[in-house]
């Protein structure tokens, strides 16, 4: 039986990972400190890994198992949950990339790690991102320039490092990530609104609710990451359905009319509800061209289907 490693198993992307992996026939192990966990230790998503609850930088790899394939999902989530790790994020982010090198390394075993869309950067309007396309900074360094250019360094650190060395790595972009399990608290939209709703509280549009997403279901990334981890290493992927970009305005009346709730939707600048670092991301549609043709992925679920997923898991 082969055997995984996964760092932050008990946040959302993690507990579906862990489920494919199982599903795969993997013995799995999980380290994670729960800080942004979307279930308790005792959860029955763990029932069936072996848990060890700490911070991945009190884990030496030396005290561990050996393993076949070490997924690194740790990190800081959300475009409201970063803003506390203001001026360390990027020593979070790099440390973290650099415990998982030595683990990949440890283990000689392959390392996937999931970065984030947010690299890309500033386009003037919404385009097809493509893996080799260019990352732009532009503007002040806001905290979430600092989340992105950290992703974009942990990146450049990993495939340097195998360009001297035996490392083999696949480096994941996911595109606008939801479903079932997606907390709100780290200021992610579709869980904020459907809460809002099932209150009958205002939904909250920030701006002109014009910016757009192409939303993702959470079960078709984890295919996505688990097509690149059986497949040729060191590789970069977008993973994302372009097919389900919308605006977020469009969500929220989705959600509204789905929902039957009295509540009105408010349009409000996101800093009244975030404070002053808070930033909204560009406009971002991916391109997975390269996953579709090389790998065979496809997103089996649309956006109607992520609405109804994150709501029947909030009504229950």
């Amino acid at each position: 039986m082969k055997k995984i490693l996964i760092s932050g198993g008990a946040g959302f992307l993690g507990t579906y990972s862990i489920e494919k992996y199982l599903e795969e026939g993997y013995d799995i192990t999980v380290i994670d400190n729960f800080s942004t966990a979307v279930v308790k230790n005792n959860d029955p998503v763990l029932d069936n890994v072996k848990l060890i609850e700490d911070d991945i930088l009190n884990v030496r790899w030396t005290d561990l198992e050996k393993y076949d394939l070490i997924l690194h999902l740790a990190s800081p989530v959300g475009p409201a949950g970063i803003l506390k790790h203001s001026g360390k994020m990027a020593k979070y982010i790099l440390d973290d990339i650099y415990w998982a090198i030595e683990g990949a390394q440890h283990n000689n075993c392959p390392l996937v790690f999931v970065s984030t869309s947010e690299i890309y950067g500033y386009r003037e309007k919404a385009v097809l991102l493509k893996e080799e396309g260019d990352k732009l900074l532009v503007g002040d360094f806001k905290v979430r320039n600092e989340y992105s250019i950290a992703k974009l360094l942990a990146e450049i650190v990993l495939s340097n490092t195998a360009k001297v060395s035996d490392l083999q790595y696949q480096i994941i972009r996911p595109f606008n990530i939801s479903g079932a399990r997606q907390l709100k608290d780290g200021g992610f939209v579709l869980p904020t609104f459907v809460t809002q709703s099932l209150d009958e509280s205002d939904i909250t549009v920030f701006n002109d609710g014009k910016q757009i997403r192409a939303f993702t279901h959470v079960t078709d990334i984890v295919n996505g990451i688990y097509l690149t981890s059986q497949s040729n290493f060191n590789e970069i992927w977008n993973v994302g359905e372009p097919a389900n970009q919308c605006t977020i305005l469009k969500m929220a009346e989705v959600v509204k009319e789905k929902t039957q709730t009295k509540s009105d939707i408010t349009f409000v600048d996101p800093k009244t509800i975030h404070g002053p670092l808070y930033e909204e991301a560009w406009d971002k549609i991916p391109d997975p061209e390269k996953i579709n043709t090389q790998l065979g992925w496809v997103a089996n679920h649309d956006v109607d289907y992520i609405i109804n997923d994150v709501i029947n898991y909030y009504s229950s």
